[in-house]
């Protein structure tokens, strides 16, 4: 077996006996079996034990662990976790939470230890299992091809490979390699525990699958294998979308363009949806096939509202031509958007510039020549700037955002008003925006939302003579 694994580490994991590794150690033959391998192949080893913090007999099992480390001669570091706790924080199974933490655990210490590589125990039959269990989800290729030797970049790091050289060991020559070494493993009895869908699969239903097919484990295993160059093809795909469809991502949140979304063959939005599920929460697995037709019908107008939960705290909210994909209870950013105060009002001098919220400026400026105020009016096709008749206004003018019931007489609607919330709400402005969306007013009169509508009683006329130009925008940097 030795021979074996350090051809599978330098030949598919790209490592050779120079490089420092992190070996994820529960104690069990697995681990332990690796970890014996690791060292008789001269590999420099800092040996990791995670305690999921789930069994009670776990505190006493790290030093025998430490105990096996020790013997070993490998640097040894031990760290406890709270799985429950994550677990009901985030919504998803005790399996999945103590899963997600023991990866993140191994890349942090990886990271801190400068350690080349991350390499855990996963077998062939831990392979089998996990592909029935993403069949049993209602999985696509990317579940059906189950884990892989060498993954980088993975969802903890992009610089640090996850590696599994154990993967095409099946457990029965595992422990045949700890019996010939003496080695003694510790036995995890949650390991039996059929509460768990894994255990199930285990001891339940692959047993019975094998009176019908007695090589039905490695013919799932094969399928493994030939599914992961299928998906090799649709990964590029998924790739090339996101980076054409992505507008904006930050912590806790990712905006793409819609229309571009439904453009895409459902196989990739599906996917593509899965890389953003997966960009809020590295290495969730349980994302089953409902969670993603739930936002595509959502996308595609099929299902009421604006937005949906999706997994695990994850919603995804439609906003305008754009949707999110946003984490927990993190608020859209504001950035974007112009801001005032709602208890703020801004008298508008001539000439004068304003600095209004989230890094916007209103600048007002009068203009005097009648021909040039016909013909720059007549020409804008800018909806963030105006020119009013100063003749048709009572000065001064205030910008500040809208109250309650208030009205527009919008250019184009003989005469009529429309309602400033209705206007908001027919163009499209994000909620989130409204109320702190700035008016240029004139006492009790609105006269422009900027962006959207000009008021008719204000507008240039062609024997206007003089007009105040208002241009709301981005703040110079000087």
């Amino acid at each position: 077996m030795l021979d074996k694994i350090v051809n599978i580490l330098q030949q598919q994991c790209k490592i050779d006996a120079n490089n420092s590794l992190l070996l994820g150690l529960s104690g069990g033959p697995d681990s332990l079996c690796l970890l014996h391998v690791l060292v008789q192949a001269g590999y420099s080893i800092v040996a990791l034990h995670v305690n999921h913090g789930l069994r009670i007999e776990a505190d006493n099992e790290v030093k025998l662990v430490e105990d096996v480390a020790s013997s070993l001669k490998v640097e040894f570091a031990s760290i406890k976790l709270d799985v429950l706790a994550y677990s009901r924080q985030h919504q998803v199974s005790i399996e999945e939470a103590a899963r997600i933490l023991r990866y993140q655990v191994l890349f942090e210490q990886a990271h801190a230890r400068r350690a080349s590589a991350v390499v855990v125990g996963h077998t062939a039959d831990d392979q089998v299992e996990t592909i029935l269990l993403h069949l049993l989800r209602g999985t696509g290729i990317v579940g059906l091809r189950g884990m892989q030797i060498r993954k980088l970049p993975n969802p903890w790091s992009a610089e640090i490979p996850l590696l599994r050289p154990l993967l095409s060991t099946w457990r029965v020559e595992i422990q045949q390699y700890i019996d010939a070494h003496g080695l003694v493993a510790i036995f995890d009895q949650s390991n039996q525990d059929v509460s768990f869908l894994r255990n199930r699969i285990r001891h339940e239903l692959l047993p019975l699958l094998d009176h019908y097919n007695p090589s039905f484990r490695e013919s799932l295993l094969r399928m493994g294998e030939s599914m992961k160059e299928d998906f090799s093809v649709i990964q590029d795909l998924v790739s090339k979308a996101w980076d054409s469809l992505l507008i904006q991502q930050g912590s806790g949140f990712l905006r793409f363009n819609t229309a571009e979304f439904l453009e895409l063959p459902p196989s990739i939005q599906r996917y593509l949806l899965r890389k953003a599920i997966e960009y809020h929460l590295p290495g969730l697995r349980d994302v089953g096939f409902d969670c993603i037709e739930r936002g595509l019908n959502l996308l595609a107008g099929d299902l009421p509202g604006k937005q949906t939960d999706l997994i695990a705290g994850i919603r995804l909210v439609k906003e305008g031509e754009d949707f999110w994909l946003v984490s927990n209870q993190v608020t859209l950013p504001l950035t974007e958007f112009p801001a005032i105060s709602p208890d703020e009002q801004i008298v508008l001098q001539i000439p004068s510039r304003h600095e209004l919220g989230t890094g916007w400026q209103l600048d007002v400026e009068e203009v005097c020549d009648p021909e040039a105020i016909r013909q720059e009016s007549s020409s804008n096709s800018d909806p963030y700037q105006a020119w009013i008749d100063i003749s048709e206004v009572k000065l001064p003018l205030v910008a500040r955002t809208r109250h309650p019931g208030e009205r527009i007489h919008s250019l184009g609607l003989n005469g009529h008003s429309t309602k400033i919330s209705d206007l908001m709400i027919n163009l499209k402005l994000p909620e989130r925006a409204r109320l702190t969306w700035p008016l240029v007013c004139s006492g009790d009169e609105v006269l422009w939302v900027p962006g959207y509508r000009l008021s008719y009683l204000v507008q240039v006329k062609p024997d206007s003579v003089k007009a105040l130009h208002l241009i709301l925008g981005r703040r110079q940097v000087s």
